[in-house]
């Protein structure tokens, strides 16, 4: 009988715990979500790049894309990440750039940007891709995204841009 209620008392314990954990775990992932629907009233030009083949060595890639609010109010970019370390991209908008941002994780998040874009008002994305940062087991085909966090209205545009790194 004693070994018994020993045995209830540890299930009891554990169930405590386990219905305590999930609800602390999901609480604290819940605060940090950012939106994840598509934002309205951003136009990207091109909306994906194909940079094919390239060498291991060629140096760091820039493409450009461009971004212009379709809208009749101001909008905000709150951020910009990116899906690799080998991606860079920062934000160009009349005579203000912003640093360039890369991969977040490992706890690490980018410092918000809070660039307003004006209504029909137009800036662009620059994109960096190192071929080289992976190092040589990095050869292969790549898909990257870089996203662009909006509110007023909020939602996420992601950026797109493939290719091969060769060896030389």
């Amino acid at each position: 009988m004693k070994d018994t209620k020993i045995l209830i008392g540890i299930i009891a314990a554990t169930i405590v715990l386990l219905v305590g954990g999930v609800f602390l775990l999901g609480r604290g992932s819940s605060n940090q979500k950012e939106p994840t629907t598509e934002v309205l009233g951003v136009d990207v030009n091109p909306v994906s790049y194909d940079l094919g083949e390239v060498p291991i060595n060629a140096g760091v890639q820039e493409r450009e894309y461009t971004i212009k609010n379709t809208t009749n109010k101001t909008m905000r970019l709150k951020k910009i990440a990116t899906s690799c370390m080998c991606t860079t991209a920062a934000f160009q908008i009349g005579d203000k750039t912003t640093k360039f941002f890369g991969m977040e994780g490992h706890g690490d998040a980018n410092p918000p940007v809070n660039i307003e874009i004006g209504a029909g008002q137009e800036g662009k994305v620059i994109v960096g891709f190192d071929p080289a940062a992976h190092g040589p087991e990095g050869v292969g085909p790549f898909d990257r995204v870089v996203w662009l966090t909006f509110s007023d209205p909020g939602g996420i545009k992601e950026l797109t841009f493939n290719g091969t790194v060769v060896s030389q």
